[in-house]
């Protein structure tokens, strides 16, 4: 998987902002075909970030956002692969209307794109706002694009390299929402109704309010932290009407043996994981560590006495 790093440093003058485009597009770091622009054309970015500016009378304070997103030297990715993540990164809607210049940089071990992002967006003249929601969403959505591809997390900026389950549990401290996500997305696909759907959620200690008169599911974890289905990344993955989808598709194409074996493989593997004497039960996020891969053979083994080719299963879900 690739790591999301906002880099600070001195961004309050034109100089500072022409500096860093400079750099990022630099040959001697990059070529050309891993350079371009979001929003803008990249052979004037700098002059367009500035009329931008000057349009909505918004020249003082910071005056661009510095990102970077970086891969494992032993990912087997391209530079032109890398350049497409980076691209499907910018299509997020937070991103909308701000002016970005980007490129793959090559001269390192590691493969990581540069991002330079105009404070002042080109459509609304509103600066730029990151909240700390805003920065994982980005982060996930980073790690959906990079785990369809089979990559693997790079950690931070010593070039230090962890496995996922690695990451999560030490880079974020095992996001309770990403544990959400994650449990709406699997048992999703175990659920053939919004009953059950419901009824599943609970076995696994979570509270599911879906009301019709409600436009938005509200889940509430097992410590009692409340998150609506619209915070969950890619949203249109969790709408209701996304949700009977899945179900429907279930009814459709899965027996209810199936569907019970999909949520049984689950429990135990929650179960094994809980029951773990090198599990950290103070972090109680059991699907989160299901992604490392410490217990990989455990966990393989545990598949085959199901029956079920859950991998197979899991793909369905991208």
């Amino acid at each position: 998987m690739a790591v999301i790093e906002f880099i600070n440093g001195e961004n309050k003058t034109y100089g500072a902002m022409k500096k860093v485009i400079d750099y990022i597009t630099n040959p001697a770091k990059t070529e050309p075909h891993l350079i371009d622009g979001h929003n803008c054309d990249i052979n004037n970015a700098y002059h367009q970030f500035v009329l931008t500016k000057r349009n909505y009378n918004k020249e003082t304070g910071r005056q661009y956002i510095h990102v970077t997103q970086s891969f494992a030297p032993y990912d087997k990715v391209t530079p032109e692969e890398v350049k497409k993540i980076a691209y499907e990164l910018l299509q997020m809607e937070f991103f909308k209307g701000f002016e970005v210049v980007y490129a793959v940089h090559t001269d390192k071990n590691h493969l990581h794109t540069h991002f330079v992002v105009n404070t002042v967006n080109a459509e609304t003249g509103l600066k730029w706002k990151q909240s700390a929601e805003q920065l994982q969403l980005l982060k996930d959505y980073s790690d959906d694009l990079c785990r369809k591809r089979g990559l693997i997390i790079t950690y931070g900026k010593k070039g230090n390299h962890k496995n996922r389950g690695e990451y999560r549990t030490k880079d974020k401290g095992q996001s309770w929402k990403y544990e959400l996500y994650l449990a709406v997305k699997k048992v999703k696909w175990c659920s053939k109704s919004k009953e059950d759907f419901i009824s599943n959620m609970e076995k696994l200690g979570y509270k599911v309010d879906w009301s019709d008169e409600r436009k938005y599911i509200t889940f509430t974890t097992p410590s009692g932290k409340k998150c609506r289905n619209r915070k969950l990344y890619p949203p249109e993955k969790f709408t209701k009407e996304a949700l009977l989808k899945a179900f429907d598709l279930n009814n459709q194409r899965a027996k209810d043996k199936e569907l019970k074996k999909r949520i049984d493989l689950i429990l135990s593997l929650v179960y094994m994981i809980q029951s773990n004497p090198d599990y950290d039960k103070t972090k109680k996020y059991p699907l989160s560590t299901l992604e490392g891969v410490a217990l990989k053979d455990e966990i393989a083994e545990l598949k085959k006495g199901k029956g079920l080719d859950w991998d197979k299963e899991s793909a369905r879900e991208m």
